[in-house]
């Protein structure tokens, strides 16, 4: 079963990763559950859907690369890698304008997985460092 669920998460970074949006519907359940989803959004695919759309305005170049998977019984572990530029502007982030300047950073997420069908989603995105490398905000300094 752990391979089979890493299969279709696999399948699921691939198709976020090339924009292929309608290809998600096959890998989730109807009663899907966003668990870690952006907030003030219904949890759900088609509100992940927006929050990546929103994502590809402001970084159209952006690109992932999974790092790590692990999968044991019903759950997926994925860490991936994503790059991208600023080009769109980033607001939920405080860079509203356009700066080119790239990101660089980790995300991860566990997917709880039903009979080859995403159940549940937890991610997180390491949004600390990507406003870092936005300019958005000052890193803090090391003691002197």
């Amino acid at each position: 079963m752990s391979e089979a669920n890493k299969q279709v998460v696999r399948s699921i970074e691939e198709a976020w990763d090339n924009n292929k949006l309608d290809e998600l519907d096959r890998y989730f359940s109807p009663d899907f559950a966003q668990h870690s989803g952006v907030p003030g959004m219904p949890p759900g695919l088609s509100s992940a859907k927006m929050a990546h759309q929103m994502v590809m305005q402001a970084f159209p170049d952006r690109k992932m690369q999974i790092l790590d998977i692990i999968g044991e019984g019903d759950k997926v572990f994925v860490r991936t890698r994503v790059t991208g530029h600023n080009k769109g502007g980033v607001a939920w982030l405080g860079a509203p304008e356009p700066n080119d300047r790239p990101i660089d950073f980790e995300s991860w997420s566990v997917y709880a997985l039903k009979g080859g069908k995403v159940i549940d989603h937890w991610g997180l995105n390491d949004a600390f460092t990507a406003m870092i490398q936005l300019g958005s905000l000052q890193p803090p300094m090391p003691p002197s």
